[in-house]
């Protein structure tokens, strides 16, 4: 068995105590670095010093080797069951953004109700705007020109224009006609004949 009763070691005292060369040191701290231990040492003077909970993990590595087994077989780190110097800091930082990540999964539906929520209300809006500026626009072309009749009448005049009964009466304002002239709007209407069925008119001024 090993003495761990020592505080730290250097990558150069691992050398000694397991009798193997640096690079084997390095490629054990590596392999129990993939595995999730904490294997970052502390600097110290310009050197990097390992802690006792350190070598205790690098001597069950090493017995684990010594007795033919190879470091894949070596179990994993348990995050429940390790002291927190065991534990990599890599480890704690995926535990932690997963939360965070875990955290704004939840919030996401809230933002994206609350952003559809938004544009729902904008496109109400814009779309009330569009049908009001229709409607009005709707309104100015169908709103009657109250000098449109008597502009017919004059074009009807200047034409020479025979209007029929159908055709006289509503730009009189009237549902029918009689008598043979009427004056109205400053226009003589003399009935001259007929336009087939109906009674032909003469508009004059």
């Amino acid at each position: 068995m090993y003495q761990t009763e020592l505080d730290s070691l250097t990558i150069k005292d691992f050398e000694a105590r397991y009798g193997i060369a640096r690079s084997n040191v390095n490629n054990r701290i590596t392999g129990l670095k993939q595995k999730g231990y904490n294997l970052e040492p502390e600097k110290r003077g310009g050197r990097n010093i390992y802690s006792a909970d350190q070598i205790a993990l690098m001597d069950r590595l090493d017995a684990h080797l010594k007795a033919g087994n190879p470091i894949t077989t070596f179990p994993a780190v348990s995050q429940d069951s390790l002291p927190s110097s065991y534990r990599t800091q890599d480890s704690s930082s995926e535990i932690a953004v997963s939360q965070d990540r875990l955290q704004l999964s939840h919030r996401t539906p809230d933002n994206r109700s609350d952003k559809m929520a938004g544009a729902a209300s904008l496109i109400d809006a814009i779309a009330g705007k569009v049908v009001e500026i229709i409607r009005l626009n709707q309104i100015e072309s169908i709103a009657p020109d109250p000098l449109a009749n008597l502009r017919m009448l004059q074009e009807a005049c200047d034409r020479g224009w025979l209007l029929s009964s159908s055709q006289l009466a509503p730009l009189l304002g009237v549902k029918s006609l009689s008598g043979r002239t009427i004056e109205r709007f400053g226009f003589t209407f003399t009935r001259v004949g007929r336009n087939g069925i109906e009674s032909a008119w003469k508009v004059d001024r």
